[in-house]
This record gives C-alpha cells, structure tokens and sequence, in this order.
C-alpha cells in the first residue's frame, strides 16, 4: 500500500509545515541536549516523535486493524524499535525526516493536480449583460442569445460570437498561442480568455456549463482518475510489497539472532531496512510524472483524458489522418474566378445572389468578396442547384452546371448566367491546412508511417495526398470502412488516428489512441477521442509526441535511480554500513524529493 497522505488542501499544507517546523526544532534541541550526557534530551527527543507521528502512527494503526499493512506501519515499527532500543535520537530522526517525505509527497501531488484548480479560476462569476440596461448576472443566470459588454482588460465570462467592436484577445489559457488574436464582428470568442484592448459586445452561444472551458476542465479533472500501465503495475506491486518486506525484515532479524548472533545489533539492522524499503518514492515516480506531462500538454492546448493515453502517444508507429476538416480546412474557398478581367464584377454578383443561401458554397463565395453588394428582388431559391434573382432590372442565376446548361468543369465549379447567357465561373476548393505539410514531412522523418483516409471520392483524395506527399490513401471509405482498415495497419504497430470527432468518431475509438480536432463546435470530439487538440494546429502532434517520450523518460530514470538506491542501501544495511537516519535521509526523502523536483521539470517543457 502506498502513503497515506491526511489531506492535499493548502489548508492541511500550511498546517503540516508548522508541525514538520516544530518537531524539527524539537529534534534539534534533544540532539544538542544529548551532547550534555544524561537523560535531559529524552523529553525533547520523545516530543519530536510525538509531533512528527500523529499523522503517521494513527493511520498506521487503523490500517492495521482492518488487516491492511501500510508505509505508515514500517515507520510505526522503526521508531517504536529504536526507542525500545534506547535510541531516542533515532527514533526522532527516522519520525521527522518521513514526515518531510510525506509533506514533500502531498506537494507534489498538490503541484500536479494545480492544473484544474487554475483553469477553475479562470471562469469569470459574472457577466455584464445590456439586454435592458447594463446589468450584472452570474455566469449561470445568463440565457442564450444576451449581449455581453466586455471592457478592455476584463476577462470574457462566456462563449460567444462579437456583434460589436474590434479588439486583441489572449486565448492562450484555451488554444496554446501565446500571440493575441485580433478579434471583430462575426469572430468567435471563448469564456477565460481576456480582452486586451478594445471594447467587444458578445452574443451568448454556450451557456456556462458547455463553455469551451468547462469541457477543458472537465477532461482534466477525469484525466486525473485514469491510470496508465505503469501506474496500475505499481499499484498492484505495492499491495504486496509492505507484508513482504515485514516478513524480510523478521527474517533478517531471526535467523542471525538464532544462530547466536546479537539481538541489538540484528533487530537495529532489520528496523533499517525495512525504513529503506519504503516505496513512497517508487510509488510516486510514476503518477507525478505523468500527471505533470499531462499538465504541460494542457497549457498547450492539448487535452489527454488519461496517462495510459500520452504514454501510448510514445510507442505510436502509425498515424493516420482524415482528410476533409483534418488535413484540410474543411470549408470551400474561392481559388480561380473566370474571366479574370471581371472578377469583381462577377463577385459582386454572385456574392450579392448568395449572401441569400446558408449553403458552404454560397458562404465561401460571399467571404471571397469584400466590397458592396447590390439588392436582390425576385430571390428564388432551388436547394441543390442554385438561386436566381433580379439586380437593377436584370436576371441573373448561379448554381450548378445543369440549372444554367453549361458543360462540367473539373472540382467545384458554380456558374453565373445573365441576359447574354453564362457571363463568369467561379472554382472553389477545400484548402490545405498551413499546418499540414510540416507535419506529415516531420512525422515521416521520425519513422511513422502517415496514411490518409477520406470519405470523399477517390480522386479528391489522390489530390490532396500528392500535395501533401502522403504515399498511402484511401478514399470514398465509409465509417465502418475506416475502421477496418485500422484494425489491419495496427498489425505493423500501435495507430493513432486523427479526425474531427464527429463523422470519425468510429475510427477514433477503434484506434489506440484517437486525436480530435478541436473543441470548438464538437462535443463528439471530448466524448470520443483520447487526446483533443483544442486549436486547429497539427503542429501540435509533433509536441505531444516529444511531450511522451519526455515523460516516459522521465519515469525511467525516476523508476530505475529509487530501486537502484534502495536495493543498494538494503545491502548496506544487512552488513551494518548505514544507520537509521541515513536510510530515511537517503533512502526515502532524498529519493522523494529527486522524483518530485525531476517530474515536476517536464511541466517546463
């Protein structure tokens, strides 16, 4: 069993150092008192075994009588035997250095789950609302739809999108980027973030429990209940491990003394090593590092939802990518507009007939044009071909091919028909992510194989795959047609797949670790997927994978540096080389306390 902490609040801590401060000053008045002969420091040297116990030796007793052999029990043993001993001074030491290692332990744990606790600060409790007047609400009490004032400097208490105003935000509590975003009419915004310098008006689109931070904070509070290989292996470990190491120490004490050896000498020896063979540092080498590189992910806009999932990240050998909303942006763009001489002329008309139609095409092709656009009258609609409308007198028509009798041209081509018959063209394409090239180029040049799959026709997949020089694709692949495919590529190693979370959603779950694009306008993507990015950067792949491999590092050397340590310092203590409080000293506060400061440096990654 491992350490049994009495509390992680600041409170508790704040009431730990002044114990740990008093029966410190304790030990050192007795040691000086010793110097002096006689039995003056027993008082002293008692009353630090006192203070420094009573969050050890209660719980040890407890957990004694519900047939539970806890770390607690091996210091309860060591300090009660020195003292029967007649070494006072070691039974202090052996008290107050682990109740340091405990304290130290707690912080740890304390300065590793802080991730939650400051996201949690980061809600703002109310919102200033001008429906009727300019008013104040808690975040809880505002509906849908109401416009928020936000001054400059003032953090932005809920999702929503700018109605009004132009200013720099910091998202970097959200998405990661530390460079301000330039936000306007039409932008969306997150609760957290903090307006810099202009004032915004902000229509309400999330309300305070399914902001962009609540599901952060939600992910990382139930990343902390996830456990991963390593952590569930040590676990399992240690519930053996105590009755073990008691039945060692009785051995090492019985055999000697019934051989004719000294009982003095041999049960001393056997009270060290079992204090060096307590397992708080070899218990928290691996949850500490692990929670901590969960920690730096989330500053970086990358949500794990458990440590299995970002120590599988480092044995990962293949990595697969969806393509429309994933590789690419996902949304249409005006590439090319014919004939070139007229193109604003030609925008201007199809913006003015689109701005009409929530169709993407229609959306795409009214952000292309930034100029005035001229009133429509007559607008008629046709879902899947087009629209049709009168400007200044004149019909004209947009759509496909078949509504305006033109021949099919190559990708995504609209037309626009006037009086004179077909007077312009406009092409539109998904476009790649800036993202998207850098990435695949360096995940080949770690060794991962890259695939990509797509729902979409084949020969849109072969376009996007050649741009990106990604070998192997697949397209016009159903959801279960994924899936099948990553069950046959994870023969030649671990997969990732990486996806925006909702039509992906099977395949991000059949894979061994499912990356989702964003949380922004997905609560699939927080549901279905191990790791979320939470910006749109696929850049970000690459960091993780360097984040895990980190930290798995780091949990080696933590791992190997405690069970070298002690298993030397158990030898030494059979021959009789290391005293009591060198075994604490060392053996356990020294190893905590490396394992503490060497996890909680990943965070710095």
């Amino acid at each position: 069993m491992g350490c049994e902490c009495s509390s992680c609040s600041p409170e508790e801590g704040d009431k730990d150092i002044r114990i740990i401060a008093a029966s410190g000053a304790l030990l050192i008045s007795g040691i000086i008192l010793s110097f002096a002969g006689g039995l003056i420091s027993v008082p002293f040297l008692l009353a630090s075994v006192a203070a420094a116990g009573y969050r050890i030796f209660p719980p040890a007793i407890r957990s004694v009588l519900r047939g539970r052999f806890t770390v607690n029990f091996l210091i309860l043993i060591a300090a009660a035997g020195a003292i029967l001993l007649g070494d006072y001074t070691e039974a202090a030491l052996v008290t107050v250095l682990y109740n340091i290692a405990e304290y130290l332990e707690e912080y740890a744990h304390r300065r590793s789950h802080s991730s939650v606790e400051s996201l949690m600060r980061l809600r703002p409790r109310t919102a200033r609302i001008l429906d009727e007047g300019e008013k104040m609400f808690k975040v809880e009490e505002v509906a849908l739809g109401s416009i928020m004032g936000i001054k400059p400097g003032e953090t932005i208490p809920l999702d929503g999108t700018v109605t009004n105003g132009r200013s720099k935000v910091d998202q970097s509590n959200i998405t990661g980027e530390s460079i301000p975003v330039t936000v306007q009419e039409g932008s969306e915004v997150f609760a957290g973030t903090r307006n810099l310098d202009g004032y915004l008006e902000v229509r309400v689109t999330r309300e305070a429990d399914n902001t962009v931070l609540a599901g952060v904070i939600e992910t990382v509070k139930r990343a902390a209940t996830r456990r991963s290989r390593r952590e569930r292996f040590i676990e399992r470990f240690a519930s053996v491990y105590t009755p073990a190491v008691i039945a060692l120490a009785v051995l090492t004490a019985a055999v000697p003394i019934i051989m004719g050896g000294s009982i003095v000498t041999w049960i001393y020896r056997a009270l060290v090593l079992l204090v060096i063979s307590c397992p708080c540092a070899l218990l928290i080498s691996t949850p500490v590092a692990m929670v901590s590189g969960m920690t730096a992910a989330a500053r970086r806009g990358i949500l794990i939802k458990g440590s299995e999932f970002l120590e599988a990240m480092a044995s990962v050998r293949n990595m697969i990518f969806d393509k429309t909303g994933t590789l690419t942006e996902g949304s249409p763009r005006v590439i090319s507009v014919e004939p070139a001489e007229r193109r604003d002329e030609v925008l201007r008309i199809a913006a003015s007939l689109e701005k009409r139609s929530g169709h993407p095409i229609a959306e795409a092709i009214v952000d292309s044009y930034h100029g005035e656009t001229d009133d429509v009258s007559e607008f008629e609609s046709m879902p899947g071909r087009g629209v049709s409308g009168h400007i200044n007198g004149v019909k004209y028509t947009i759509g496909s091919p078949e509504l305006v009798g033109a021949s099919p041209g190559n990708g995504t081509t609209v037309y626009l028909r006037g009086p004179e018959g077909i007077t312009g063209r406009i092409t539109l394409a998904d476009t790649l992510r800036d993202s998207a090239r850098g990435t695949v180029s360096e995940l080949r040049d770690r060794g991962i194989k890259v695939m990509m799959l797509s729902g979409d026709t084949e020969e849109a997949a072969a376009d996007v795959a050649a741009k990106l020089g990604v070998e192997s694709y697949q397209g016009g692949l159903l959801p279960d047609d994924k899936m099948k495919v990553i069950d046959e590529v994870r023969k030649s190693g671990p997969v990732a797949m990486v996806g925006d979370g909702v039509n992906d959603a099977p395949a991000l779950a059949a894979a061994d670790v499912g990356i989702a694009m964003g949380v922004r306008g997905s609560d699939v993507a927080l549901e279905t997927a191990d790791i979320t990015l939470v910006e749109d950067n696929l850049e970000r792949i690459g960091e993780l994978m360097d984040l895990s491999r980190r930290t798995l590092r780091t949990v080696r050397i933590n791992t190997a540096l405690t069970v070298t340590v002690k298993l030397s310092l158990a030898v030494l203590s059979v021959t009789g080389s290391v005293p009591l409080w060198v075994a604490v000293a060392v053996g356990d506060m020294g190893l905590s306390l490396f394992v503490i400061v060497n996890s909680l440096l990943i965070a710095r990654y």
